[in-house]
């Protein structure tokens, strides 16, 4: 007996002993950069434990832990084509001083058929000061987040965004918990609609996403984004990058910023990289002017794909009070391997890309037709980016048909000159039709006894604009490859206020004798402005075949601001005919500037809570369009069942009370006068289930006004309204059956099964099993007055699937202080018991439950462990029969529930297996 319970206790402890596990994770293979450490973005430690530790990898979250800053001024948008998932945008082109707006997307990755879907809710901080909103797919750009995410399909094409932007409200808050978006248990749908149980996505949860901002009022200390992705030396450059600190408010004394490069272990022993400095002091003389830290990367010599890692600035010391202990958020690296395979280019103006195993489009090439430019823009430096262990030759075609001719048929890497550029060139050529501009691909084959570059990396492509200036094109507009055309089925479009211009250029067909002047408009100065020193555009035998960047052969188009919600707008460069030594008319430019001004502008201040009339949250809304000739209603209602009262039943805009664009911004306009307001008061349920959203439905009524008659309805706000029930707790019902023995653990050996076996769809937390020993003097006992798992302060729900099967709303079964299994109703009269089964307890079935004492105590005449005493309840759930001669009987107590309301104990031989009930703590 000693050796099967031996064997027992082993295996239990395999099972209950959490065992460290260490990723590493190349993000070209995967989509998830939260799942590197959970800690990408500044203001994060790799200290940081997320509570997704056990969430679903099935559903990847781009990134789950972003940083804000109320005075950043990045902005981050999804892009699966960069390394970081992320295309990143400063607004003033300098320091990138973090994100004041960020994106993350979500999408399943496992395949499935039918529908996957789950809920979305907000634990509401930061109010007022972050904004979340939908990004992505199409026409849910700008609208609150959902209760609920439903998918159809996997990966990025299938996603579904959030967008989450920091407001600067000019105050100095206290530090704030994270903005917690909740992303909840899976629910699997077939084909037919019905509940997949058996799927892979079925009862898992889904990681939750954490937002936190840091405020830029009173002293703080201001840390930028890393400069650039870093690679490895010995390949593609940068092989540094940098990152800039400096402080918000003058201190009274000196404040010391220390750099902890080997602070995360990814970055042991400098293997990624290195800093200098490794201190910085600000002075009362110099803390305005930002210094920087300059990070170099190390060859760790291994094929280890982009590695991440922290760089700490710990606390702060100074004996300025109001600085002294200050946490500046610390700095994400990203350094890739010089090893990767794949392909480095240098294109015609230095700069450089590269490409991994997937392939891809180099852009930013053109040539033309007339083969004035020769092959300047088009000649391309190609190197392999990791050493190959035989010859790759790289073989060439195009498929310009007669626009161009390729000069480079074959290039050849050794692995003696695999890290050298050799060049390939195309250059333009005659078709003599006037067919316009098109862009051509330059591809290529690698042919290899190194099956890396043979098989498994994929050629780039190579694409070229060729420029129809040949024939009667004696003036022609031409850019690079990877823009837009300038004609009308491609645009050039900015958004107003970006304050970035459209560029194109205006070559000859061949060298002018003299100077050509072409003149410049704008179809619509509202929308366009021509740029160009005296409206013209001058072409001259040292630039007619040249696209520079000061040239004065192009056409630059300014994006107008204007005031208006007027949508996306077209107008056009308008080319007059040439005057000089070419008498010719050119293609006009097209472009389009698309509107930043909103219909209205919505902000909510406050949150509600249940039962409390005091607390309200306020909406203001304001109008964006054109002053109103007439009076603007939008009629207002309640929307979910969380949604208490109104104050009132509409808001009414007068005449002439359009916002002052200077006060408003996707964050509302709180503080413009012409703005409406109106108070909520939240739903008082009976359920415990946490912090709640709610919305409110704004209906635009009928008008004629000319700004707002074709506009549609304002976007619904979303409102959080707290509980004032208390926690809800879970009991989920174990379905594998454990006999008597529960280790030499007793209970804590059945409170380690409950924890194991804690089934997907059960929230996640510590359990422990509904049992009492009543042993006697085991250490382990565990009794309703002593150790006991249910808290009177809790109330408690039924988990047996997911969604409604297990949730306080839908499943209660007591409150803590009322425990009573023979009767245990919902919110309202209707009976919850018990699922059919029996399960191990210890307990009488009794309004009171106590501990059971078994009636046939076994003889321990023939127990010879002189030291085993017998006790109930499997002596303490620690034997199934006598240690010394399993002959002899140890018995406990159980539970017997048919489902339907009747629930007895009895008495049972601890040999027998049965089922466990587990609270969650």
């Amino acid at each position: 007996m000693k050796q099967i319970r031996g064997l027992f206790l082993s295996k239990m402890t395999q099972v209950g002993t959490p065992i460290a596990l260490i990723s590493t994770i190349f993000l070209s293979s995967c989509g998830n950069i939260g799942d590197l450490t959970d800690k990408m973005l500044f203001g994060a430690t790799l200290d940081d434990q997320s509570a997704n530790k056990a969430c679903s990898s099935n559903v990847s979250i781009s990134y789950r832990t972003i940083s804000l800053l109320e005075d950043g001024d990045v902005t981050a948008t999804f892009d699966e084509s960069k390394d970081k998932l992320i295309a990143e945008t400063d607004a003033d082109g300098g320091t990138a001083w973090g994100y004041r707006s960020f994106e993350t997307c979500i999408y399943p990755t496992a395949t499935f058929t039918g529908t996957v879907k789950f809920s979305v809710a907000s634990n509401g901080t930061y109010d007022g000061r972050i904004t979340a909103t939908r990004s992505f797919p199409g026409g849910v750009d700008g609208q609150p987040l959902p209760e609920e995410l439903t998918f159809t399909g996997i990966g990025t094409a299938n996603r579904q965004c959030f967008r989450f932007v920091s407001v600067d409200d000019g105050i100095r808050n206290s530090i704030e918990d994270p903005l917690i978006i909740s992303l909840g248990t899976i629910t699997e749908l077939d084909g037919s609609g019905d509940v997949n149980s058996s799927g892979a996505y079925h009862g898992a949860d889904v990681c939750d996403i954490s937002v936190t901002m840091e405020d830029d009022n009173g002293p703080g200390i201001r840390v930028s984004n890393i400069s650039t992705v870093m690679e490895e030396p010995g390949a593609l450059p940068p092989n540094s990058a940098t990152f800039t600190v400096v402080l918000r408010q003058a201190p009274t004394a000196n404040v010391a910023v220390s750099i902890n490069d080997t602070y995360d272990s990814v970055n042991a022993g400098n293997r990624e990289g290195t800093t200098s400095p490794t201190t910085l002091t600000f002075t009362s003389g110099n803390w305005s002017t930002p210094q920087t830290v300059t990070v170099t990367s190390v060859d760790d010599l291994e094929v280890d794909g982009l590695k991440t890692y922290i760089i700490q600035l710990p606390p702060v010391s100074s004996t300025d009070a109001e600085y002294n202990g200050l946490d500046p958020r610390d700095v994400v690296v990203y350094n890739r391997d010089q090893s990767v395979p794949g392909y480095s280019f240098e294109k015609w103006d230095l700069t450089t890309q590269s490409t991994g195993t997937g392939g891809g489009t180099i852009t930013g090439f053109a040539t033309d037709e007339a083969n004035q430019m020769a092959s300047t823009y088009a000649t391309v430096r190609i190197k392999l980016r990791s050493k190959p262990s035989a010859n790759v030759t790289l073989n060439f075609a195009t498929n310009c048909g007669s626009k161009c001719s390729l000069i480079t048929s074959s290039l050849t890497f050794t692995p003696s000159n695999w890290n050298t550029y050799q060049t390939v060139q195309v250059q333009g050529s005659t078709d003599s039709a006037n067919s316009g501009n098109a862009d051509y691909n330059v591809t290529f084959t690698a042919t290899s006894s190194d099956t890396t570059y043979s098989t498994t990396v994929s050629e780039p492509t190579i694409q070229v604009r060729s420029c129809d200036n040949d024939a009667a094109h004696l003036i022609h507009a031409c850019n690079f490859s990877g823009q837009p055309f300038g004609t009308t089925g491609s645009r050039f479009s900015r958004q107003e206020a970006n304050g970035t211009a459209s560029i194109i250029w205006l070559i000859a067909q061949s060298s002018p004798a003299s100077t050509i002047n072409v003149g410049l408009s704008s179809s619509d100065t509202t929308e366009g402005t021509i740029g160009n020193a005296g409206s013209e555009s001058v072409i001259n035998s040292s630039n007619y075949n040249k696209m520079e960047a000061s040239g004065t052969n192009r056409v630059i188009m300014n994006h107008v601001d204007d005031t208006f919600v007027d949508g996306s707008q077209n107008w056009e460069a308008q080319t007059a005919a040439s005057t000089g030594a070419v008498t010719y008319d050119p293609m006009d430019v097209y472009a389009t500037t698309t509107d930043n001004e909103n219909y209205y502008y919505i902000n909510v201040s406050g949150t509600t809570k249940e039962n409390t009339p005091a607390q309200t949250a306020t909406v203001s809304v304001c109008l964006g369009a054109n002053n109103p000739d007439q009076a603007i209603t939008i009629n207002l209602a309640c929307s979910g069942d969380e949604c208490g009262s109104i104050s009132v039943p509409s808001i009414t805009f007068p005449i002439n009370s359009q916002v002052s664009l200077a006060n408003a911004s996707n964050a509302g306009c709180p503080s413009d006068a012409n703005k409406q307001t109106f108070t909520v008061t939240g739903a008082d349920d009976v359920f415990a289930d946490g912090t709640q959203t709610f919305s409110i439905t704004m209906i635009k009524a009928a008008t004629t006004d000319a700004g707002y008659a074709a506009a549609g309805n304002p976007s619904s706000p979303t409102i959080s309204n707290q509980d004032n029930e208390p926690t809800a707790k879970a009991i989920f019902f174990t379905s594998g059956s454990y006999n008597g023995e529960m280790t030499a653990q007793g209970v804590l050996g059945a409170d380690n099964t409950c924890n194991t076996t804690r089934p997907p769809y059960a929230p996640s937390g510590t359990y422990k099993a509904l049992i009492v020993s009543n042993s006697g003097g085991e250490v382990n006992d565990r009794t309703p007055s002593s150790g006991w798992v249910i808290n009177s302060s809790y109330y408690y729900y039924r988990c047996t699937g997911a969604g409604a099967a297990c949730s306080d709303e839908n499943q209660h079964l007591f409150a803590g202080g009322s425990f009573n299994p023979l009767s245990m109703t919902d919110h309202g009269s209707n009976p919850i018991y018990f699922p059919s089964g029996e399960y191990w307890t210890g307990l009488t079935a009794a309004a009171s439950p106590v501990p059971a004492t078994q009636a046939s105590t076994p003889s321990m005449v023939s127990c010879t462990d002189g030291a085993t005493v017998y006790r109930h309840n499997c002596h303490g759930f620690t034997y199934q029969t006598c240690p010394t001669d399993g002959a002899v009987q140890f018995y406990g107590q159980t539970w017997n529930s048919n489902g339907a309301g009747t629930l007895t104990d009895q008495e049972q031989m601890c040999t027998n297996s049965y089922k466990l009930i587990c609270v969650q703590q």
